[in-house]
């Protein structure tokens, strides 16, 4: 990492912390030709952050580190979105009862041909997750085996009416 990103990254910890989120990553990207320091956030209890949240940290963060940042760079606070990944085991504790996607390396059940599927995650633990999928209108609960996942993230339930 770049001296530059080092210390952008020491000086945004407190700030962020200070609002009961974590700094997930300090990432140097381009977009259309424009250098942008990407500071990454999480909020460590729920999914979400109120954007008004990350206009005010990155204010602060910006105030901070002004000095710090290259000519021709932007300075942005981020979130990991709404569909984001599920990798670390407070992602999976903080998931049960959302709607995931995911998809897995075999069939999970043959006479379906299934190897992706929305549901809600249930249960999981260090092997397998339970998750409640709705197969020909009828709800389902598939136990899978973490190391059949190929990728599993949050998802959006378009058809759910709250």
């Amino acid at each position: 990492m770049n001296d530059y990103l080092l210390k952008i990254k020491e000086q945004a910890i407190p700030i962020v912390e200070s609002h009961q989120k974590v700094l997930v990553d300090v990432v140097l990207r381009k977009e259309f030709s424009t250098n942008i320091i990407s500071i990454i956030i999480d909020d460590p209890v729920s999914f979400t952050i109120d954007i008004d949240e990350v206009a005010q940290i990155n204010l602060e963060i910006l105030d901070v580190v002004n000095d710090y940042i290259p000519d021709n760079y932007y300075l942005e606070v981020t979130t990991l979105g709404i569909e984001r990944a599920l990798v670390t085991e407070n992602d999976f504790k903080r998931a049960i009862g959302q709607y995931i996607y995911l998809t897995t390396y075999q069939k999970q059940i043959e006479a379906f041909n299934l190897k992706e599927m929305n549901g809600y995650l249930l249960n999981y633990n260090e092997k397998e997750i339970e998750v409640e999928i709705e197969l020909n209108k009828r709800k389902k609960i598939v136990t899978i085996a973490k190391d059949q996942i190929a990728k599993i993230r949050l998802a959006i339930d378009f058809r759910r009416k709250d």
